[in-house]
């Protein structure tokens, strides 16, 4: 009796530890094509109205917008503001050395420009295929974001004006 304890015992872990482990069986073979899915911003609608709202880092207000939904539809989208490191990109002219970080600025308004806000600021988390001459400098993904932290806070702060 003595000698069978032990033996139990031993059943006893390795089964507890199977448990507590899993089996696992084989894993599929991968598949070679790629599903993305992204859920929508949000599936229910937005009043018609103005919004506004902002992007702040560092004590700066970096990037400030407008724009009007009609039917969930950006129209009238516009920049109130755009500063970063003691530049206002709003003032800067063509042939300014930083001029191309405030077309990538326009581009994005451009690209959101008569979209439905519920499912176009996915795409600018891949401003590859939203803005054009993107390089590794540019930090043209930084901006984007910023744009997109810029329209949810309007979003979510409600509508400015009827």
């Amino acid at each position: 009796m003595k000698k069978s304890i032990p033996k139990l015992i031993l059943i006893v872990l390795v089964v507890s530890a199977l448990a507590l482990v899993g089996c696992r069986g084989e894993e599929p073979a991968p598949d070679d094509t790629e599903v993305e899915v992204r859920a929508p911003f949000q599936t229910s609608a937005y009043e018609d109205a103005d919004y506004r709202g902002i992007f702040k880092d560092g004590g700066d207000q970096q990037v400030n917008i407008q724009f009007t939904l009609e039917d969930n539809i950006i129209t009238d989208a516009s920049y109130r503001h755009l500063y970063y490191g003691g530049t206002d990109y709003q003032e800067l002219e063509e042939g300014d050395a930083l001029y191309g970080v405030t077309e990538q600025y326009e581009q994005v308004l451009d690209y959101l420009e008569g979209k439905d806000v519920r499912d176009s600021l996915h795409a600018l988390y891949e401003p590859g295929d939203v803005i054009e001459d993107v390089d590794g400098f540019s930090g043209a993904t930084l901006r984007a974001n910023k744009v997109i932290s810029a329209v949810r806070d309007a979003l979510n702060r409600g509508a400015y004006r009827y």
